[in-house]
């Protein structure tokens, strides 16, 4: 075993200098390491708040497609109370129609009901026919059937007579 005292001064000094040079080395390796730490945390981050998103754009989409399946029946409801003349039946069949109003408004639907003389987009609505009037061209006449969205997502959209 060798004395640092019986080295020779000029080897005692190289190996100083050599000690702050793998010290900078185990710097920069704990550096890029802690940087690939965070680099993945924050991966992680993003790839769970995508989950969320998605999950949560699943939901909805799931949502809107169930209930879509009853709005045939809905529009069957709006029918029926054009032609029921006895009181007590019609009273019935509205409290049903409002009940299910109130559980689409309650879980986020929106009707899509066109008023008379506004534009025609055929993102919100579908034009069963095109007629001379004096609304104008382009511009509904009148919403045969109201339609839904949900969200931003036209899940039925409104049937509507446009102006030529």
């Amino acid at each position: 075993m060798v004395d640092e005292q019986d080295q020779n001064p000029e080897e005692q000094d190289t190996e100083l200098s050599q000690q702050p040079a793998e010290s900078e080395d185990w710097q920069a390796k704990a550096a890029e390491y802690e940087s690939g730490w965070k680099r993945a945390l924050a991966d992680l981050d993003n790839y769970r708040k995508d989950v969320e998103k998605r999950q949560g754009e699943m939901v909805q989409f799931l949502k809107a497609n169930t209930v879509s399946k009853f709005l045939d029946i809905y529009d069957d409801l709006e029918r029926a109370l054009k032609f029921v003349t006895e009181e007590k039946a019609k009273e019935g069949l509205m409290d049903v129609q409002k009940k299910f109003r109130e559980l689409l408004s309650a879980e986020g639907f929106e009707q899509i009901d066109l008023e008379p003389g506004t534009e025609f987009d055929p993102a919100m609505a579908e034009a069963i026919s095109y007629e001379e009037n004096e609304v104008g061209e382009g511009k509904v006449i009148e919403t045969v059937e109201r339609g839904l969205k949900f969200g931003d997502r036209v899940v039925k959209p409104a049937k509507v007579r446009v102006g030529k």
